[in-house]
């Protein structure tokens, strides 16, 4: 007998992500894009030999920044930038879209975005720490942090 949806399994309603957590840390993000990321972005597409590692790279560096900041005045749920739709998801899109480059380019940028997020999680792990962002260095508030000539 199938189960109704409105009655899912309770372990189906913890991993849901909260809507509000995914609208706060993107709307943060899109903040920090605006004041001066999206510029620091553009000028990896154009000087970097690889840009998809280190507009990933820069992204990561977002999250942590972002993690950190909302967490002193809200809890966030840390799943939601990287749930499905969730902050990595609609910041690409938004990145994609002001600035015109191919979606391929955002899958390029979204892999080498978890590879940051692992060697995070494991430079962590090895310090002892629990937290799996913590090995990210945070970008600076203006331009955006993005390391130069990379």
């Amino acid at each position: 007998m199938a189960v109704p949806l409105e009655k899912g399994a309770p372990e189906q309603k913890q991993n849901v992500v909260s809507k509000e957590d995914v609208e706060i840390v993107t709307r943060l993000g899109i903040k920090l894009l605006a004041g001066g990321g999206l510029d620091q972005i553009k000028q990896a597409l154009t000087q970097s030999k690889d840009p998809a590692q280190v507009i990933g790279t820069f992204i990561a560096q977002m999250m942590a920044q972002i993690l950190e900041q909302a967490s002193a005045n809200v809890d966030i749920d840390p799943r939601a930038f990287l749930a499905n739709g969730g902050f990595l998801d609609t910041i690409l899109d938004y990145i994609e879209t002001k600035l015109g480059y191919p979606s391929e380019f955002s899958d390029q940028i979204y892999e080498q975005v978890l590879e940051v997020i692992k060697a995070a999680a494991q430079g962590g792990q090895q310090a002892g720490s629990g937290q799996p962002m913590q090995g990210a260095p945070a970008p600076q508030a203006a331009p955006g942090g993005m390391p130069n000539g990379q």
